[in-house]
């Protein structure tokens, strides 16, 4: 009860301090004037009953209690006027009614001037004041002509102790009043000053240390004002351009930025967006520069600053140059080199297949003959060159895919047959290491339409690892057909037992001339091609090759092929060079198709 009592009695708060301030005087004022007219009306029942002019006390009152509710609404300084002009009134009518010139009546006169300063403004002041001499030169003028009114209200020793005692209270509180306001002001203008000063060097070590930053960045660093007009620039700008800040503050951006755009335009269009841009030096060098900036925008929006900045890319242009030059020499170097493997490996083919000819007529001269200790001997000669012949035409393949010269012939073929033939070849080898063979193929596979030899080749390479990497245990030859997105695939799986491949040895399986690892190389043999090769050709007539392995558990390989339709078939390794040189690490995708068939250069402009 007591807080919401407080509460009602509580001088009203607004958002002008100002208005507030006057309003917590007027309130102090209005209660306090309320409070003595009830106790002057009181005395004055008491004393003399209702005679005389007891009806101005209610009044009085009830305007005090009227003002008191105005001023809680916001109506502070309108009902201020209004009670200074009810206090012009009553002195007016109450000097006139009881005495004139000589009536304690003028002492309102007086208050209305102490009331008019609780205010808080000049004007009304000066306006309330010349108001209280009018009214006091017309009682004067109205004494002085005689035409005094009768005294209707005479004042009593008592009333005019009474009214003295009243006013005087009501002055000194007014006045203490307005001290105690102006004091609290002051006191609030001396913080809102120390806070001011204390954000001003709070701003002051700000801008210092923002100086400090953009002094010491390694970054030209260049502050532009509304108008595109330099206003400071840094250490390292001077460093980079050789302008001295004094040379440069004023003057337009386009003095140091080449741009075919000039002005304020071309410096905003780069805002938040890293672009090369050219700087132009002091004694007009070109400066390439990695450019940048950023908007600075008050608080309606408008432009009133830009800040630039640019790195210099001069070092960065240089290596991206030399990386260029030494890409085009090793591009070159590849060429030469397979150029160089592919003549060498056709000058090398020839003299070989003409020493594994001649070894087998000497075989069948041997046999012939009786001599069985030279047949052993020249079967030898015959195995370690028909080994190297291999070897051969697997550099010869990659030379002719680094070329762009490895080419699709494409044919028809009863795929249950030329998995026959696979079998047949490799079945001798996985027979002279006591390894089983399961093999589980559809009676009626149909036809394919690929290329036989690339096909026959890819399951040779993969069936000659696996028998290679088998010391014990099995290989599995399966074979599966299904639908794929509407297309018919061929699928052919082949898994052992063998020694098996961890998760980085497979990263690098298909990578060309590469071997799992050293002892892997040591203790079985082999250039790391028939995989490169396997996974290119099979690529190249639009399948894949997948591998699952583990160390000590063996490993299984998954190759499959699309049937494709003759009469819609171009060549399938047409659409998928990426596949090619992924599988080689080749840069150059398009170098890997034949000549015929590589995008003719579009004109540029010159």
């Amino acid at each position: 009860m007591a807080r919401r009592l407080a509460e009602r009695l509580g001088a009203p708060v607004f958002d002008d301090d100002e208005r507030t301030r006057v309003a917590g005087l007027l309130h102090v004022v209005y209660i306090i004037l309320a409070l003595l007219l009830s106790g002057i009306f009181t005395l004055r029942v008491a004393a003399s009953g209702l005679e005389g002019h007891w009806i101005i006390y209610p009044v009085l009152l009830l305007l005090a209690l009227g003002l008191l509710a105005a001023l809680r609404r916001g109506y502070v300084y309108s009902g201020g006027v209004l009670m200074v002009g009810a206090l012009l009134t009553y002195g007016l009518v109450g000097t006139l009614s009881s005495g004139g010139l000589r009536s304690p009546a003028q002492q309102m006169l007086m208050m209305a001037v102490i009331f008019s300063a609780l205010l808080g403004v000049s004007r009304i002041i000066i306006a309330v004041t010349f108001a209280a001499l009018a009214v006091l030169g017309t009682i004067a003028t109205i004494e002085l002509s005689g035409n005094l009114p009768r005294i209707t209200a005479p004042h009593t020793a008592t009333s005019v102790l009474t009214g003295n005692v009243a006013s005087l209270t009501i002055i000194g509180i007014c006045l203490t009043l307005i001290i105690v306001s102006l004091k609290k002001a002051l006191g609030r203008a001396r913080a809102h000053e120390n806070e001011a000063k204390a954000m001003a060097v709070e701003a002051e070590q700000a801008r210092r240390l923002a100086a400090d930053v953009i002094a010491s960045m390694v970054e030209s660093v260049i502050v532009l004002d509304g108008d595109a007009k330099i206003r400071s620039i840094n250490a390292a700008t001077t460093a980079l351009l050789g302008f001295q800040e004094e040379e440069l503050v004023g003057a337009a951006m386009d003095r140091v930025l080449v741009d075919d755009r000039q002005g304020q335009d071309s410096i905003v269009s780069s805002v938040c967006a890293h672009r090369e841009k050219v700087y132009r030096t002091r004694t007009g060098e070109h400066v390439a520069v990695r450019f940048s900036n950023a908007l600075l925008r008050d608080d309606d929006g408008r432009l009133n600053g830009i800040v630039c900045v640019a790195s210099d890319i001069r070092r960065d242009k240089e290596i991206e140059r030399n990386l260029r030059e030494a890409k085009e020499l090793a591009e070159d170097a590849s060429k030469a080199k397979s150029r160089f493997l592919a003549n060498m490996s056709h000058e090398l083919r020839t003299p070989l297949n003409a020493v594994i000819g001649y070894t087998e007529l000497l075989m069948d001269e041997a046999d012939e003959r009786g001599f069985a200790g030279s047949v052993e001997d020249l079967r030898r000669i015959q195995s370690s060159g028909k080994h190297l012949l291999g070897l051969i035409s697997d550099i010869l393949d990659l030379s002719k895919v680094e070329a762009g010269k490895m080419e699709l012939h494409l044919e028809t073929f009863d795929v249950n047959d030329m998995l026959e033939s696979v079998l047949n070849s490799v079945r001798p080898m996985i027979e002279r290491k006591s390894i089983a063979l399961k093999v589980e193929i559809p009676d009626k596979l149909g036809f394919i339409h690929a290329d036989q030899t690339k096909i026959r080749q890819v399951l040779i390479n993969l069936l000659g690892n696996a028998a290679k990497f088998t010391e014990k245990g099995e290989i599995r030859f399966a074979v599966r057909q299904g639908l794929r997105e509407g297309l018919q695939w061929v699928q052919f799986f082949i898994s052992d037992t063998g020694i098996g491949m961890s998760e980085s040895q497979i990263g690098q399986l298909f990578e060309a001339f590469t071997q799992p690892d050293a002892s892997v190389a040591r203790r079985y043999g082999g250039t790391g091609l028939g995989l490169a090769l396997s996974r290119v050709f099979t690529e190249m007539m639009g399948g894949a090759i997948t591998v699952r392995s583990a160390p000590g558990k063996g490993s299984a390989f998954k190759v499959e092929l699309p049937y494709l339709d003759p009469n819609e078939l171009t060549m399938s390794g047409l659409a998928r060079p990426e596949a090619v040189s992924r599988a080689l690490g080749i840069t150059d995708a398009e170098a890997l198709l034949p000549r015929s068939h590589r995008r003719k250069s579009q004109p540029g402009p010159h």
